[in-house]
């Protein structure tokens, strides 16, 4: 039954690999993508819980950095103006003393969440939050205090601020942290499973189920280069199926790996396997001893 099939051609023998391979590639799946590891890992904290501590840090670093910042400025301000009588100049550098001190406590706080890889980098972050935060304390005691000495509120009043600014920067460090922690592991399980599918993909002939699906392309494209063979297909049995797709599975190697049927050609071609593997036949030694 197996005669009256037509073999397939080179081409669409390649064309039955590629397609094969395409099989292999759908079983696999799609390329992985970041977006489905962005819920890889999940925070220990409700989403909620994390939103609400984020508002309600904005909400105090306002609320702590106001008055802080309106001491700094006028004591910045009219620090300057003793030295440079000039109203542009003192707004310009009560604006920076706000800035240096009070957004500078911030900044350098977050920035130990991102840049403190290094020791020497975490002391200059360090040593440069000192300074900020010594800055705003100087600045709201000498403001706040005179002739106020004697009341304990009014150390508080003055104090309490750039503090409490330093604190809330603090939780906001610690919560980018454990962005930072979740969004390296998500990237880390792309990453790896990123890795697996492009080996996967890069050499499908090494996938566990390879032959099957080669088998299949084979006998889907033997039975449309057969179409009008349509009794023959019908008649053939899984043992044909398997004979016939095995038989093209083996066609493109007839030259490399050639059937030898033939007694006799056995023998003839020892000589030639002898003398591929670097050995040469008894015979030949014998004759030209014998000659000699």
């Amino acid at each position: 039954m197996t005669l009256s099939i037509r073999p397939l051609t080179q081409e669409q023998r390649q064309a039955a690999r590629k397609a094969a391979h395409d099989a292999v590639v759908r079983t696999i799946g799609t390329k992985p993508t970041r977006e489905q590891f962005t819920y890889t890992t999940i925070s220990k904290y409700p989403p909620a819980i994390t939103r609400l501590i984020s508002g309600l840090c904005l909400v105090l670093l306002l609320a702590a950095f106001t008055p802080s910042a309106i001491r700094l400025y006028v004591i910045g301000s009219q620090t300057f103006g003793q030295a440079v009588d000039n109203s542009v100049a003192m707004t310009a550098v009560g604006i920076a003393t706000v800035l240096s001190a009070e957004v500078g406590q911030v900044v350098f706080s977050l920035a130990l969440a991102t840049l403190g890889t290094s020791r020497s980098s975490r002391r200059l972050l360090y040593a440069s939050m000192a300074i900020s935060t010594i800055l705003a304390l100087t600045g709201n005691i000498q403001t706040a205090l005179p002739g106020r000495t004697q009341s304990p509120f009014a150390w508080l009043e003055a104090v309490a601020p750039p503090l409490i600014v330093l604190s809330t920067a603090y939780v906001i460090k610690e919560q980018v942290l454990e962005t930072i922690e979740q969004r390296h592991a998500n990237e880390r399980a792309f990453q790896v499973a990123l890795v697996e599918w492009q080996t996967a993909t890069a050499e499908p002939d090494q996938h566990p189920q390879w032959s099957q699906f080669y088998a299949n392309a084979l006998r889907d494209a033997l039975r449309k280069a057969n179409v009008r063979r349509k009794d023959a297909l019908a008649s053939m049995t899984q043992a044909d199926w398997r004979a016939i797709v095995c038989q093209e599975m083996q066609a493109d190697l007839w030259y490399v790996e050639p059937e030898l049927d033939d007694p006799a050609q056995e023998k003839q071609a020892e000589p030639i396997d002898e003398r591929r593997n670097g050995h040469f036949p008894k015979v030949g030694v014998a004759a030209v001893n014998g000659d000699a």
